[in-house]
């Protein structure tokens, strides 16, 4: 089954991944239904990997000293990532 790559409409940068079941495609955007886990996976770090399975994230950036965490906003503003329609199906 596909993953979809979610991220927050405040916090365009973070990055969660879900299973597609738990993504409903609807006219205007599509909304998490909640029926699957979301899992954090950080900052998008800007490369697709070379499968085009998904997009390079980072828990931390060594450059930065900075730890990404999740961001504390509702399930409700997770749309999907622009890297998402990139995806290898």
């Amino acid at each position: 089954m596909r993953h979809r790559i979610l991220t927050c409409r405040n916090h365009l940068h973070l990055r969660w991944s879900t299973k597609e079941v738990a993504w409903t495609e609807h006219p205007e955007g599509g909304y998490y239904n909640g029926s699957r886990n979301i899992f954090f996976m950080g900052a998008v770090g800007g490369q697709m990997h070379e499968d085009r399975s998904g997009v390079d994230t980072l828990l931390f950036d060594p450059l930065t000293d900075i730890y990404y965490t999740e961001c504390e906003c509702r399930p409700v503003d997770l749309i999907l990532a622009w890297e998402d329609r990139l995806v290898k199906r």
